[in-house]
């Protein structure tokens, strides 16, 4: 594809991402402030963001996304939704389920403009890394969130895959799911790797982007295993979805 117009689409889809935050933060604010003491949950506060979200990818001429299996999601039953983590555009794709759920993220991006004040505002969790109770911190904010009826969503990598392939996922996710006698519901995504650039600001090509939602696995199957073999066991479930939607394409 010619650079130059990749290069204007570029250009064009950061300053819309621009605007668009000027436009829709105040939006959010409204909706916040006049819905949060109805509306315990947020829902409607998060179904806006998930507007916001999925958005860049409908306007991104250059990304393909598709979705299958999304009637697997049980939006009446509280779970920990987990995925692989390939690039910032993740945040995007899952959005674009237009499922309610809480983000987990590092207390770092509550610190940025718009970004975190979406965070936030949805009262999403906030991890804090570098904290001796990093854990303690987590469950405290998940656990009343969870009992609240709020599915989570955590990336057990952690943070981004440096290549885009599965890294090694931490227990903290699966810990929390025995603590809180949660059922995981796994989910697989690929091509975001690709979608954006780790260095520079160009995107490179057109992208497809999948995300497939997986069976949900109640706590009840996985109660007797120990957390290092929850995490081994869900590590090794969406390894082999991932390896799956690369050989067929799924698309």
């Amino acid at each position: 594809m010619n650079r130059h117009f990749l290069k204007i689409i570029s250009v064009f889809l950061w300053f819309w991402f621009l605007v668009s935050s000027i436009i829709f933060t105040p939006v959010i604010l409204f909706l916040w402030m006049t819905t949060f003491w109805f509306d315990r949950n947020l829902r409607i506060v998060h179904l806006f963001s998930c507007f916001w979200g999925a958005q860049y990818i409908w306007v991104n001429p250059l990304w393909r996304l598709k979705i299958t299996n999304r009637h697997k999601i049980n939006d009446k039953q509280a779970v920990i939704f987990i995925s692989n983590h390939q690039s910032l555009a993740d945040i995007l794709v899952i959005y674009s389920l237009f499922k309610h759920f809480r983000w987990t993220s590092k207390v770092e991006n509550f610190r940025l403009p718009f970004v975190g004040w979406v965070l936030s505002l949805n009262r999403s969790i906030k991890v804090y890394r570098s904290s001796a109770e990093a854990y303690i911190l987590l469950k405290k904010q998940a656990g009343e969130a969870f009992r609240d009826g709020n599915s989570l969503m955590i990336f057990p990598e952690g943070t981004r895959s440096p290549h885009g392939n599965l890294t090694r996922f931490k227990e903290g996710a699966f810990r929390l799911a025995h603590e809180l006698k949660a059922g995981i519901h796994p989910m697989v995504l690929d091509g975001t790797a690709r979608a954006i650039p780790k260095k520079g600001w160009s995107l490179q090509r057109k992208q497809k982007i999948v995300l497939k939602i997986l069976d949900a696995v109640p706590f009840e199957k996985f109660q007797d295993l120990s957390v290092s073999e929850t995490r081994a066991y869900f590590e090794e479930i969406i390894h082999h979805e991932l390896q799956k939607l690369r050989e067929h394409n799924h698309w």
